[in-house]
């Protein structure tokens, strides 16, 4: 087996949530071979950082070098520098193996302890930063990086227009310091702004998210993605790393370097996921504003298959369902390939007539929603349960093929009556997450104007 090599050159947190130790999880989420140089050694827990012990130029120096006269190095990371003295020996070192990092500014821990020194951040702007690959900063490393006092969602632009012109090929300002329900944050490359926004999970700390992230975007660009999609789907990897988070000290929770998607390297199965990133991004939007009205009772499921799908482990689907909490609706559980039975049935059957029908979601049934459906030009199917052959081995893939041939043509919505123990239904189909959410969002609209 070959494995793309990617190094982190940081400090060490003997916490075990950050620095160096949470580089080397990400690199092996992504089933990358992790390398590393240390800076820093720090006596940490999850509440504060007691001691930091920095290494001699001189060994940060060797590690490098003999890192690089063994491994192909496939991209690099910097994490944790301290001083002016070790960000010009990294410099040097980086420039002389002709590698471009992606540097992760980190200045701050997550306790609110100092990481660096007075002489830090002017030796970053001169000598890293105009060789960067791309910039990772977060609101406070924003502010220093580009002289600005504040930074509100609406100075995201031109704060990374101004660390921008310090030499990097990209910049990313990170929006988690903001306020608001929702994360916004922008990746420039000097032409456009690529926004990135997803909900905020409230109550969490996150100790080690941002030496995760960027060791995540350095994994993705190893294994050749583009940066917008390596920033996008690092930072959802991470979202679901904080939800699913834990508290092992008695400080700040840490990431759960273990949860989401366990998913074969990605450098070989990049397909299974974009399906499951797709379908995250798609299920974290629609329960932003899904009004609770449209939850049946026995909750919501929503999938995307492969292409060519053939059985229910093609299919992603919500492992658990959509619910309704305090007349919002709440996602309760995370997303696996074989999760859904009764929604991917029906995906299943549509796509044995027109492939490319691929997604679906259900919503609760009413007569009043049918008839919004016809109002804004979606086309309709529906089965009776009460004719259901009794040699049918699927009531949701009798139904969905049943409806689809009487209809003639794949419809957006497919619905039944339901009958006695049996919920009556309405799903909505798609070529895709968006594609459904589209028609969803259209409905919601006309339904509560």
């Amino acid at each position: 087996m070959i494995k793309k090599v990617v190094c982190s050159i940081a400090g060490s947190d003997s916490s075990a949530g950050a620095g160096i130790q949470a580089d080397l999880k990400a690199f092996s989420y992504l089933g990358l071979h992790g390398v590393t140089a240390i800076t820093c050694v720090t006596a940490q827990n999850t509440q504060q950082v007691r001691t930091i012990y920095k290494l001699p130029a001189d060994v940060i120096a060797k590690q490098i070098e003999s890192l690089c006269d063994d491994f192909t190095i496939s991209a690099v990371k910097t994490g944790m520098l301290y001083d002016e003295e070790i960000v010009h020996v990294v410099a040097q070192q980086l420039k002389q193996h002709h590698l471009r990092p992606v540097v992760d500014p980190v200045m701050v821990a997550t306790s609110g302890d100092a990481l660096s020194n007075n002489s830090f951040l002017e030796s970053l702007k001169k000598e890293l930063l105009p060789d960067a690959y791309m910039v990772t900063a977060n609101i406070p490393e924003a502010c220093a990086l580009a002289d600005m006092k504040h930074i509100r969602e609406k100075d995201l632009e031109d704060a990374s227009q101004k660390i921008f012109e310090l030499g990097p090929e990209y910049v990313l300002v990170k929006g988690g310091h903001l306020q608001g329900e929702l994360v916004t944050d922008l990746l420039y490359d000097g032409k456009q702004f690529h926004y990135c926004t997803l909900p905020r999970i409230p109550h969490k700390k996150a100790h080690g998210s941002g030496c995760t992230l960027s060791a995540l975007i350095t994994g993705l660009l190893a294994v050749g993605e583009s940066p917008v999609t390596a920033v996008k789907k690092a930072k959802s990897i991470v979202w679901s790393m904080i939800q699913e988070g834990y508290v092992p000290g008695k400080g700040a929770d840490v990431l759960n370097h273990s949860s989401a998607l366990q998913i074969p390297p990605l450098s070989q199965q990049n397909e299974q996921f974009d399906v499951w990133l797709q379908l995250k991004t798609a299920v974290e939007t629609l329960v932003l504003f899904l009004p609770s009205q449209f939850i049946p009772e026995v909750g919501m499921n929503f999938v995307y298959a492969f292409p060519n799908a053939k059985t229910r482990n093609d299919v992603c689907g919500i492992e658990g369902r959509i619910t309704r909490y305090k007349d919002r609706a709440l996602l309760c559980g995370t997303l696996d390939f074989g999760a859904s039975k009764h929604v991917a049935a029906i995906v299943l059957a549509a796509m044995s007539f027109d492939t490319t029908m691929r997604s679906a979601l259900n919503i609760r049934y009413t007569q009043k929603t049918l008839q919004l459906c016809t109002s804004l030009g979606l086309t309709l199917g529906s089965f009776d349960r009460k004719i259901e052959p009794a040699n049918a081995s699927s009531t949701m893939e009798w139904g969905t093929k049943h409806a689809i041939t009487t209809a003639g043509y794949v419809p957006d919505i497919i619905s039944d009556a339901g009958a006695v123990g049996k919920e009556p239904m309405i799903r909505i189909l798609g070529k895709n997450p968006q594609d459904v959410l589209v028609k969803i969002k259209k409905i919601a609209d006309a339904s509560f104007p």
